[in-house]
Parts: C-alpha cells; structure tokens; sequence
C-alpha cells in the first residue's frame, strides 16, 4: 500500500515536472477533435441553409469520422508518444542527473513506473475528454446517436493501445541508447526496419526472371510489413478499422507485445550502467549486430538502385561497395562521435563488404538457381499456362450488387462488372495433362533467360511471348514461373499444339463451361450493330453446344487464316439482370462477346434459322474507304529508334532515312483520301480487316498497311438510324464509319503504289 502510495505521489511529481509536455498534448487534441468536430457541427445546424438529404448525410459522415478514423489525431499520438518517452527518461542521458535519480531511496521499479504509466495515462485521460466533449457537441448539433453509435469508443481504445505500443517502443530506444538524437534514430530503426527489410526482400525477388507474384504472396508480403513493426501494425489496423471495424483480436494482440516491451524496458533499465549517459549505445555489445544489421540490407538497396539507374554489373557492385563504405563509417562516427573513428572495425568492414557483394552478385548472376530451375516431369500431375498477351478481350468475373443512396436520400442499389484477373481465372480451370508440350516451352525460356544474363543471343528474336505456368506436383505443391520465349518455328508447333486442346480452351474461355438453363439471352452483333436473337429454350441449348463444340475445334490453323465474321454474347440471367438495373454502367451490356469464325458452319446455320443476317463486305454494301495518312516527320524518330535500338549510331543507313524524308514531298500526307469508285472499291473492300475482328484474334497473319487509319463507310439499310462515329484525325463525323486495317498481302503489288500503301515500308 505505501509503495502505491509512494508510486502516485512520484506520478504527481513527474507530471509537475512536464506540465509542458501536458499542454502540448492537450493543445494538440483539442485542435485534432475538439475544435474540428464544433466547426464542423456550427455548419451542420446553419439555419439559413436548406441542406439537401444528401449533403447533411456527408456532413454527418464527416463529424463522426472526427471521433473515429481522424488521421491527425494519429499524427498528433505518434509525436506526443515520442515526446513523453524522450521527456521522461531524459535524464538518463545525463550522468549527473542519473546519479541523483539513483540516490533517491526509491526501488527501480517504483522510480521507472511512475515515469512510464505517465506516458500513458495522462495522454489517455485528455484524450477520452476530448472524445466525451466532441461527441456531447456532435449530440447537441443534432447528429444522432444511432449515427455516432460506439465509433468514439471504439477508436479510443484503437489509438490508445496501439499508441502505448509506440510510446513503449520510444521507452526501449531510450534505454538502449545514451544520446537523444540516437533515441531518436532508435525510433526510426524500430518503426521502419521491419516494413523496409521487407521492401527489399520483395525487391531482390526482381533478380529472379521467372518469379510470379501470386495474390498468396502478395498477401504474404502484406502480412509481414504489417507485423514487422509497432508503426506498420498500427497503420494496418487503422486502416482495416476505417474500412469496417476495429479487429478486437488484434488489439489483444498488441496488448500482449506491449507488455513485453514494457517488461523489456525496465528489464533494460534495471540492468543498464550508470555510465551509459552521454554515449551513443548503453550497451556495447548491441553495436556489432545492429551495425550489420543496418549495413548490409542498405549496402544491397544501394546496389540495386545503381544497377537500375545503368544496367550493369560493374554499377551494382559499385553501389553495393559505396552503399558498406557511408553506411559503416557513418555508423562507426556515431558510435563514437569522432570522425576519425570513420574506418574504425576494419574487420567488420571487410565482412560487410564481401557479404553485400555476394548477396547482390548472387542475385545477378543467379547462384541460387532459381531461373534455371525444372520440375521432373514425371512429379508434374497437371499444368496452367496463360499464353502471351492474347486472347485480352475475353472477360472474366460476373456483375456484382451494390447499395447505393438515390438522390431523394432513399437506399437503392445497382449493378456493376466485378473482374476478375485472367490468371486467377486460368490457374483455377486449366488442367493440362499435355505435360511434355509444357515443359519443352518452359526449357526453351530458360534456355533464353541464360543467354540473356550472358548477352549471349547468337539470334535476334522479333517475336517474344511471355508465359505464366502453374505446375502442380504430385505432391499437391504449386509452383509458379514466368518465362519469356523467343517464339521461334519448332516453339510455335509446340504453342499451337497447346492451343488446340480442349483442356486449354476449358481453362481459358469461361463460355465452354456455362449451361443452357443458366443463359437468359442471346445477341449477335457485327460491325457494332447489335440484334437480339429471338430463340425458345430448346432452340437457345441447340445453338449454345452447336457453338461450345465448334470453338472447342478452333485451331491455330483456322486462327492463322481466318477473322471473325461476327460476335456472339450467351448472356447468363444474372447478366441480364445486371444489365436491366446497371443502365448507369454502359459497358455492362458488352461484356462477354465471342467471336464466331467462317469455319462456324452449324453455328452461322442456325443464326441464319433464327433471322440474323450478316453482312457481306463487298462494292454492293461498303460505301466507300477513306484513308487517313500520317506525315512521315511524325515518325521519323520513333521508327528510326525501333528499326536501329540503342546502337543507331554504328548501325545508321542514310539511304533508309532518305527514303522516309523523300514521302514528305508526297502531296497527300497528312490528308484523307477517299476511294468510292467501283473499281477502287473492288480493291479494297477485299482487303479489308475489322480492327475488332483482329484484337479478337491477333494470330491471323496479316501483312498490314503502316502508319494511315482506314475507315469503311458502309450503306446504310432501310430505316437504319446509324450513330455518327468522330474521325482520327479531321474531328469530322462519318455516317456509318467502321474502323479497318488494310491487309497488303490482299493487294497486289503493282497496286501498292497507287493506294500508296508502301509507305514507310521496309
């Protein structure tokens, strides 16, 4: 009872002592809660000012985020804890101050508790006051209680615990140190430490070429910043409290670290010498570890930032050796506060040095093995592989609900597309047994990522893909690599025979799954004129598996040679609902087209059953082509740049660049042209490419005309209301205007020149 006693009288001492402290703090809350919330409620109750249903909603929103998930008063903890640490145990760090306090006939115990539970208590005292305060202004405003509800408690318990962790924290760095302003840089170290060693490791991961960041490690990483320290936990759960609610687990959880700290610090305080005042560590044999510590995750950072900034080997290690020297002689000055101490520790130097260069070099040149790695084949039970960047239209997640306020205030709700990544969607349908075919494109981009660590490319490649694969082992094991490969002919039998399987087409096109009775709808759209396909339910299921058993038949082959004529939409029910009540989100209706090829026979037979007509590209329905060329000198450059790389200079061909100079006497650039002759028409038209058609279906081999925008105005029908569509260049309006591409290799050669479609050519 009278060291209780003895323990309350030294408290009231204390806070006598830094009543400064305590009036930064109370200013400080007030200005952050207090102030903030009667300003913003002065507003809320202006009687001159009818506010709208929706406005005071927001204001209301604004008051109750003063008591709830108000940064400032985060800011405002974080530098109030700092300051009763530092305020508190100043004396520490002054010889003559702490032979006093150890005078006094008082346990350390007593001595060391009346100073910490300061730090905490009065803060927490002055800011439950602000929290009462505020919330009684919010009240009598008219902001009701079913509006501010448990938030001000909630986030009061939220700061308080997670600001006694940080203001324990800054209680530790004091005692380790002899010198505030190492206290100080103590804080930073324990606050960041955690979050950037993380940084980095995930940074280093960047070495690895065939690395794949999964949503799993994704949110490993995320897990590890958020426990890696007081600051980033605190931040996380801040953040997941403003989104919807304090994590009481969580809070526990940081209580119990709290503590551990706390015992940590006295532990550090009752055990720390007398003579520690004035020095930078009061207790030498912490200085080696964390020098190392700091030194060599920083060396490696440095390293990796000289390597981005010039690409070479000799930068990283440049920055790595630079990165050991000013971290370690700039550690060696602090702990000795002599700059003459600056290559003091050589031997520890020495092993800083050649521990960072390994780590950086290992990661350059791949001593871990990583890139070069190969699963055995025979313990590979299936494979998922996403395949370039083709097939980008196909759309993959459904239509979500969500609650939203109509302007009269009322609750409602609408619809929008909820997507989904094209790689979740793969890993989680593809099942390749096709094993070989997997692991012969896998060997290929190894193969290329040595030769790139070499710069050994005996072949300069035009054509790269690059592929994701998922191999799951026997073991249940999954393992991701991502390989770029140089697409070279026996590479691309491989590919297409990937292509063609119906596992990969199961895995890759969501249509091939869906059913019949979940389909609502069915439209068919060409050249951006949409028509509903009147079908019954038996004619809907025919149409569906005719068109399912079709395009699990699409091969590489037909690809190469074929465009779509046309797109399909299977519209599911929960789709068509969406797209009822989601008028606001246009692109709902456009989601989930497919194309149908010339090789779709059944399917084309049974569209044409149900009424639909396609149009045929011909001189009888293409009005006319118009063509937009662009001025060389808009190009020069970047065409130069592409054809000649970095080693323009060495590789410069005058005769090239006269010849691009020489289109600039060409009367035409700059200008559209437009053809509407019969004969001009017969042409064209047969080299017509529908840009959609092509993004559908970047295989087909065209060979296409450069740098001119085609546009093809086609007849309108009878009755037709045709939207008016802005030109490339003009700002002009063309009715009915389709954008195309012009395939050379369907016009002649003698005919090039006089539709000028040589332009820019090789």
């Amino acid at each position: 009872m009278t060291s209780k006693s003895l323990c309350f009288k030294l408290m009231k001492e204390d806070l006598k002592r830094r009543v400064w402290v305590f009036a930064l703090t109370l200013l400080g809350l007030v200005f952050t809660i207090l102030v903030p919330t009667a300003i913003k409620c002065s507003e809320f109750m202006e009687e001159s000012v009818t506010w709208n249903a929706s406005t005071r909603r927001r204001m209301v929103e604004n008051i109750v985020n003063l008591l709830g998930p108000n940064g400032m008063v985060v800011f405002i903890l974080l530098a109030v804890g700092i300051l009763w640490a530092v305020s508190g145990f100043h004396y520490l760090h002054n010889s003559k101050k702490v032979d006093f306090y150890h005078s006094i006939p008082v346990k350390r115990i007593t001595l060391f508790l009346s100073v910490y539970l300061n730090g905490i208590l009065v803060p927490a005292v002055i800011y439950l006051v602000m929290q009462i305060a505020s919330t009684a202004v919010a009240w009598n405003a008219g902001v009701g209680l079913n509006h501010i509800d448990t938030i001000p408690i909630q986030y009061f318990v939220l700061n308080m615990v997670y600001y006694s962790m940080l203001y324990t924290t800054a209680v530790v760095a004091m005692m380790m140190t002899g010198n505030v302003v190492i206290a100080l840089l103590g804080d930073v170290v324990f606050w960041a430490y955690g979050p950037a060693m993380t940084a980095l490791v995930r940074g280093y991961f960047e070495w690895f070429h065939t690395y794949y960041e999964t949503p799993e490690s994704t949110a490993a990483f995320y897990r590890f910043i958020r426990y890696s320290s007081p600051f980033a936990n605190y931040m996380c759960e801040f953040q997941i409290a403003a989104e919807d609610h304090p994590e009481w687990g969580a809070l526990l959880g940081a209580v119990v670290v709290t503590a551990a700290l706390a015992v940590l610090a006295y532990s550090l305080y009752k055990i720390r010498p007398s003579e520690a005042a004035k020095k930078a560590m009061a207790f030498p044999k912490t200085e080696m570890p964390i020098k190392v510590l700091l030194v060599i995750p920083i060396a490696v950072a440095f390293g990796i930032f000289f390597y981005a900034i010039r690409g070479r080997v000799f930068w990283l290690i440049f920055g790595t050796a630079f990165g050991v020297l000013l971290v370690h002689c700039m550690m060696e000055i602090i702990y000795n506060f002599d700059f003459r101490k600056l290559f003091g520790h050589r031997i520890h130097l020495g092993v800083c040095m050649a521990a960072a260069v390994l780590l950086s070099l290992a990661g350059y040149y791949d001593w871990y093995g990583y890139d070069s790695w190969l699963p055995n084949p025979s313990k590979v039970a299936e494979a998922s592989v996403v395949m370039g960047y083709h097939d980008t239209w196909v759309t993959y997640g459904q239509p979500e609900r969500e609650d939203i306020i109509l302007e009269d205030g009322t609750e409602g709700y609408n619809y929008y597309w909820q997507y989904q990544s094209t790689e979740d969607y793969i890993f989680k349908n593809m099942k390749l047994k096709d094993i070989y075919s997997v692991m012969e494109m896998a060997k290929k981009g190894v193969e290329a990522d040595g030769m790139q660590r070499k710069n050994q490319f005996a072949v300069t490649y035009n054509e790269w893909e690059r592929w994701v694969i998922r191999f799951r082992m026997n073991s249940g094991k999954v393992v991701y690599r991502t390989y770029y490969i140089p697409m070279e002919d026996e590479i691309k039998e491989i590919r297409d025979s990937v292509h063609d399987s119906v596992e990969y087409k199961q895995g890759v096109y969501p249509i091939l799954g869906q059913t019949a009775s979940d389909t609502a709808k069915v439209y068919f759209q060409q050249y951006d004129k949409r028509q509903s396909v009147e079908l019954d339910y038996e004619q809907m299921t025919r149409l569906l598996n005719v068109y399912q058993k079709e395009f699990e038949g699409l091969t590489m082959d037909t690809r190469k040679k074929e465009l779509p004529v046309g797109t399909i939409q299977f519209m599911t029910k929960e789709h068509a609902e969406a797209n009822e009540y989601g008028k606001r989100y246009y692109s709902l209706e456009d989601r989930c087209y497919y194309p149908v090829y010339p090789s779709f026979v059944r399917t084309l037979e049974l569209l044409d059953e149900a009424g639909v007509t396609l149009v045929k590209l011909n001189e009888d329905t293409v009005e006319s082509v118009r063509i937009f060329y662009h001025e060389a000198s808009d190009y020069v450059d970047s065409i130069y740049y592409g054809k000649y790389g970095e080693e323009y200079v060495a590789d410069y061909d005058s005769s090239w660049e006269s010849a691009v100079e020489k289109t600039l006497e060409e009367e035409f650039l700059g200008k559209q042209l437009t053809f509407d002759k019969q004969e001009d028409l017969q042409v064209l038209v047969p080299a017509l490419c529908f840009r959609d058609y092509y993004a559908m279906n970047n295989y087909y081999e065209m060979n296409p005309s450069g740098y001119m925008d085609v546009t093809a105005v086609l007849k309108k029908e009878d009755g037709e209301e045709v939207k008016r569509q802005d030109e490339y260049r003009d700002s002009t309006t063309v009715d009915n205007g389709k954008s195309f591409y012009l395939d050379r290799n369907k016009v002649s050669e003698e005919m090039w020149g006089k539709y000028h479609l040589d332009l820019y050519g090789e």
